[in-house]
């Protein structure tokens, strides 16, 4: 084991003092070591855990952005789609009309042919 020269005294809450007693090991001082080689050992592992989430994260917010296209170009075809539907209701209106249109020109025509006899 490693000589320990360094003496410091250290100020703490009851929280902090908890925390440290209840780790492995005799004493506070091989406690309290204990808990930062711990968390010295395991920082790696947070860095690429937390590369690996940003990395996720990025995977799907440009899903996401797909998505928000896909989407908005959806919306897009539905606003072109109802207005060809409501143009194409109003060519049947326009139709209708010009079959009643020719159905009296053709009522005035056979009432224009009775008459001449």
């Amino acid at each position: 084991m490693t000589k320990k020269n360094i003496a410091k005294s250290v100020r703490l809450t009851q929280e902090v003092f908890d925390y440290i007693d209840g780790a492995p090991g005799n004493g506070f001082n091989e406690k309290f070591e204990n808990i930062i080689l711990e968390a010295k050992r395991g920082e790696s592992d947070r860095k690429k855990e937390l590369a690996r989430l940003d990395e996720k994260i990025r995977r799907q917010q440009r899903k996401q952005n797909l998505v928000f296209s896909q989407l908005t170009n959806f919306d897009y075809f539905l606003n072109s789609f109802e207005a060809a539907q409501k143009s194409l209701q109003e060519l049947r209106g326009h139709l209708k009309d010009a079959g009643l249109s020719l159905q009296k020109i053709e009522e005035v025509e056979k009432d224009i042919k009775e008459n001449e006899r």
